[in-house]
């Protein structure tokens, strides 16, 4: 420290000053103290902000799932499970709307043949012919109820759901 009469660099007078060895500036008795003062809030705030970010990095660490990255995944999941029941719901109602027209029509057709079973059966006339057809139609009915082809699920090669996936950039 030096003690010539300097100007201050915070008042500005002439008086005898204090070299600062951190930032070169010559101070009076009273601004060196302030000056000092000033660096001491600093440097405390400095540590202030250590410890609450240690504090963080060690929540971060203690609970990796309060992250917001953890959250977002956490919500596309929960978005995708709605939109799967939802697609769910919607083909089951088709499915079972579907069904009951299926089974109606087959129905009908069990029905139509079992009148002209009964018609044979009442006029008492049997052959080769009608046994061979109504075999044929009966085989149709069984094949078309059993094969229920006309109902199926088709998977779209788009998906539906977004898909998401976690990068990083580190080397």
């Amino acid at each position: 420290m030096t003690t010539n009469k300097t100007q201050c660099f915070l008042c500005k007078k002439h008086k005898f000053t204090y070299s600062c060895r951190g930032c070169s500036k010559e101070f009076c008795f009273d601004d060196l103290t302030k000056h000092r003062q000033d660096l001491t809030e600093e440097f405390n705030t400095i540590i202030n902000n250590y410890d609450q970010f240690r504090q963080s990095l060690q929540q971060t660490k203690e609970n990796p799932q309060n992250s917001s990255l953890f959250i977002q995944i956490n919500q596309w999941e929960k978005n995708s499970i709605d939109i799967i029941r939802q697609t769910a719901q919607q083909c089951r109602q088709t499915f079972l709307k579907e069904n009951e027209e299926f089974l109606v029509d087959i129905e009908e057709k069990f029905n139509k043949l079992i009148r002209e079973i009964k018609e044979i059966q009442e006029e008492n006339e049997m052959n080769e012919m009608n046994l061979k057809d109504l075999k044929e139609k009966l085989r149709e009915i069984t094949k078309e109820f059993n094969d229920s082809s006309e109902i199926s699920i088709e998977e779209d090669s788009q998906t539906f759901i977004k898909r998401i996936s976690v990068k990083s950039t580190r080397k």
